[in-house]
């Protein structure tokens, strides 16, 4: 019986890690078809990238933070450049669609459109 109980709570640990929200919903659960991921470079973490998802929940720029990606802790997630972001979203079931780069100045931003499978109209 101990090793039951020990099994499954490793299993509820491992599946509970890596618990993303993004403006309260679990990344799986976004309501919409179609999102977009903007990321940009730390400004002394170059590999590092600050990103948010919009799917249509910000309405002004003074309301970015509800399309930051928060971990179980309820801060910021840090990934590693834009294809960290990629790659962390292919796991949750968002598919690539396409991808284009802002730069002005010394600062490029990544906008990546991602299409999500969990969406169910």
């Amino acid at each position: 019986m101990k090793k039951l109980l020990l099994v499954l709570t490793a299993f509820m640990i491992a599946f509970s890690v890596n618990a993303q929200t993004v403006n309260g919903l679990q990344l799986e659960d976004i309501p919409a078809k179609y999102i977009e991921v903007v990321s940009t470079a730390k400004l002394f973490k170059p590999f590092q990238a600050n990103t948010y998802i919009d799917y249509g929940q910000i309405s002004k720029m003074k309301e970015i933070k509800k399309g930051w990606i928060l971990g179980e802790d309820g801060k910021p997630t840090t990934f590693n450049g834009a294809m960290g972001v990629l790659n962390a979203l292919e796991k949750k079931g968002f598919v690539y669609l396409n991808q284009y780069l802002v730069s002005a100045g010394n600062a490029s931003v990544y906008h990546t459109l991602l299409e999500n499978t969990n969406y169910k109209e």
